[in-house]
Formats: structure tokens, C-alpha cells, sequence
């Protein structure tokens, strides 16, 4: 006959870990690594150490970088295209051109030392505030109207380049070129003041919206502009401009098939694997396995009551529980319902795991959001159960699709017998 659970599990030492710890030193660390891993910072480091190595490198290696950074940014560029993500496609555009412009042979009736010089320049001082000026907006298109002006806003830049180039004016880039007091205790770099301040100020304000924000793409293309100041810092070695660049691109091309892989395979309102990554893990399963199906109680009550809202904060703090949960791998199957998946694991041995995750998320509170129209009140501390059944394959020839359905009746069961508790 089917069993129902409701009362409390003696916690073992192996089910107490099922649910992380919420603040502690280890944890403290990890976020921190996790940090450091899941940003540039890395690859910023990476790429700083394999630079200082490169007299290891045979020459014909050395001789090929150019040609791999316009590769990776061409790359960059047309899987941007694709993916119609506007601003790592003008950012990359405009990467690719600084490079070019910085690479292209002077015509012979210039003064070449004087071409290169101004074009280094220029491009110092407005690629900086071109990254900011695209990280800053919105996915808009590239072949929208939006797109058609940023086509036309960088054409006027590289024409604008060309014309101080072409004229001559050595007295502009002179001032441009000139310190600026507030600078005087930075170490010696050939970046002049001006462009400096732009790669400051860039920084500064792609940090602060990241942090207002929480976007990964500001992150990275802060981890970009860095690079630049790299290659513009060590301009004086032949490879350092295609390397770096290289290296910004790889960032960029990187950061855009993460958000991809994220769209398709996390949720978005909980941050847990959506549906399509279980069923890509329901096929890795082997014969042993037990599959539990959770499901929030009262949670169309508690739309109409409390609002859609406040619905959505229920369903991110049960993703947020379930995200620290060690026993099994949690999904978002839909609606108001989860999925764990126990590989490996017998329905006897997940079934003290599923206690400890329905009283954890019993424990939990979360604070009503006011409505500002209304006058301030004490804030609403709420909480919310779930039941949850569950099934195994009990090593049958059983397809997991059907041992969902088995679950899914186990949660019925869950229901009649009065919410919050886990049935089999």
C-alpha cells in the first residue's frame, strides 16, 4: 500500500548535508573562485602569463597571431550576426577595424612615424568610450534603424580619423598627447593622458552598471576593455595589438555562447535547469534511478490572492533552496512544479533527502513586496509548502517518462493526504 510521510526524518550525517549551510567561511571562499572562474579575470590572467612566454614560441607561431585575432574577431563577428546580438557585434566591428587601422600600410607621401602615431592616438582615446557607449544599450539589431545609425556613427569615427591623419595637425595630437597632472603618479605608459582618463571612466561605469545590474555582458566587456589597455600599453611590442585584441574577442564570443547556453537550458525566473536539461539528463539515466516530482500547495490561491508577483518570488525562493540542495539535481519542470532526479539512488534511500528538502522549504520566508500606491505598512513575511511524490525504476524496464507518470500519481496522493509531505 502506498506510504505517505509527514513526520520529521532523523537527520543522518549524509542527509544533514543535503542542504548547504547558508553563510560560511568555505562558502564565503567558494563564491569567490566561482567568481573569479565564471568572469575575465581569468582569461585576463591567462593571456597576461602565455604574453610574458612568447619568446618560448617558435617564429612562424609568432608570425601567425595577426592572422588568428582577425580570424577569432571575423568568427566573433559572424556568430554575433547570427545570434543577432547587436552590441557584441558592433564592439567586436569595431575591435576588427582598430586593428586594421593600426596594421594598414601608410601611403608613401605621408609621414609614416607621424600616421602611425595619430592613428594609435585616436584609436587609444575612442575605443574606450565606444565599448562603454554599446555595452550601455539595450539588444536593438543589427539591420534595425538603431543598427543602420551605429553603422553610420562608426563610419563618421573612421573618417574623422582619417581626416586628422591626412591634415597634418601635429599640434592637436600634441595636446592630445599631453599630461594631465592628476596622472603624474601612474606609471610610465605610452597611452596618452586623455585616452587614459577614457579607459578609467569606461571602467569605472561598466562596473558600477554591472553591480546595479547583475549583467554578465558588462562584466565581459569590461574584461575586454582591459585587454585593449594592454595591447595599447605594450604597443611598442609588434605582437601585443593582435594578441590582446584576440583575447578581448575570445572574451566576447565566449560571454555570448554562455547567455545562449543559459537561455536554453536555465530557467530564467529561478535559475535552475529548465526542462529541456532534464530530458537531456533523463537519457543519460541508467536502470537505478528515482524520480521525485514537487509541487508548490496552494499556489493559484496564493496568485489570486497576493498577486503575480509575489507568485514569481514563491517559485525564486524554491529555486533558491533547491539550487543548495545536495541529495539530488533539481529541475524547473513547469508551472509551479519541480523535478529531482536521484541517479543511482533507490526510492528508500531519496526519500529522507525529500524530507529535508520540503522542511527546508516550509522554514523559509520571503517578505511580501508593498505596493508603493499603498501607505506603509509592516511588510508581509510569508511562507509556503510543497508536496512531492515520488517513484523509482525499480530496476524495470521502465522508461523515465513513465516513472514520471508513477510520480506524478504519488503527488496526487501527497495532495489528498493534506499537503506538505512526500508520498510514494
Amino acid at each position: 500500500m502506498p506510504r505517505v510521510y509527514k513526520k520529521k526524518v532523523s537527520k543522518n550525517n549524509a542527509v544533514s548535508k543535503a542542504i548547504l549551510p547558508q553563510i560560511n567561511s568555505s562558502a564565503v571562499a567558494t563564491s569567490i573562485l566561482s567568481a573569479i572562474r565564471t568572469t575575465p579575470l581569468g582569461i585576463i590572467l591567462l593571456a597576461g602569463i602565455a604574453f610574458f612566454h612568447f619568446d618560448e614560441l617558435p617564429a612562424s607561431l609568432l608570425s601567425a597571431i595577426p592572422t588568428i585575432s582577425y580570424m577569432i574577431l571575423l568568427f566573433g563577428i559572424a556568430i554575433t550576426s547570427c545570434f543577432s546580438r547587436s552590441r557584441a557585434f558592433f564592439i567586436l566591428f569595431i575591435l576588427f577595424l582598430s586593428q586594421l587601422g593600426m596594421s594598414l600600410p601608410i601611403p608613401a607621401h605621408l609621414d609614416k612615424d607621424f600616421a602611425l602615431h595619430g592613428i594609435y592616438l585616436m584609436v587609444s582615446l575612442l575605443v574606450p568610450l565606444n565599448l562603454l557607449f554599446f555595452a550601455s544599450f539595450s539588444e536593438r539589431g543589427i539591420l534595425s534603424s538603431w543598427g543602420k545609425q551605429c553603422f553610420l556613427f562608426i563610419f563618421l569615427q573612421i573618417v574623422f580619423v582619417m581626416g586628422l591623419v591626412l591634415s597634418g595637425d601635429r599640434e592637436l595630437f600634441n595636446e592630445i598627447s599631453k599630461r594631465i597632472s592628476v596622472f603624474s603618479f601612474m606609471p610610465s605608459t605610452p597611452i596618452p593622458d586623455t585616452a587614459l582618463a577614457a579607459f578609467l571612466l569606461a571602467g569605472i561605469l561598466l562596473l558600477t552598471k554591472r553591480r546595479r545590474t547583475n549583467s554578465h555582458f558588462k562584466t565581459t566587456i569590461f574584461g575586454a576593455l582591459t585587454a585593449v589597455a594592454f595591447a595599447h600599453h605594450f604597443n611598442s611590442i609588434e605582437i601585443a595589438i593582435p594578441f590582446f585584441y584576440a583575447v578581448a574577442g575570445l572574451m566576447i564570443i565566449v560571454s555570448v555562447i554562455q547567455d545562449y547556453y543559459v537561455k536554453a537550458y536555465l530557467d530564467e525566473l529561478t535559475g535552475l535547469p529548465s526542462r529541456r536539461s532534464l530530458n537531456e539528463d533523463m537519457l543519460k539515466l541508467d536502470s537505478h534511478y528515482t524520480i521525485a516530482m514537487v509541487d508548490v500547495d496552494f499556489f493559484k490561491k496564493f496568485n489570486d490572492t497576493y498577486g503575480h508577483d509575489a507568485g514569481d518570488d514563491v517559485l525564486r525562493l524554491i529555486g533558491k533552496v533547491m539550487k543548495n540542495f545536495k541529495g539530488g539535481k533539481p529541475f524547473r519542470y513547469g508551472g509551479e512544479e519541480f523535478t529531482v532526479l536521484f541517479p543511482g539512488k533507490s526510492l528508500s534511500e531519496a526519500i529522507p533527502y525529500l524530507e529535508t528538502l520540503r522542511e527546508e522549504i516550509a522554514k523559509s520566508k520571503f517578505v511580501l513586496r508593498q505596493d508603493s500606491k499603498r501607505k506603509k505598512s509592516t511588510p508581509k513575511k510569508l511562507s509556503v509548502t510543497v508536496s512531492i511524490g515520488a517513484a523509482d525504476s525499480s530496476h524495470k524496464e521502465i522508461s523515465p517518462d513513465e516513472v514520471i507518470k508513477l510520480a506524478d500519481k504519488a503527488l496526487y496522493r501527497a495532495k489528498e493526504n493534506g499537503r506538505n509531505c512526500v508520498s510514494q
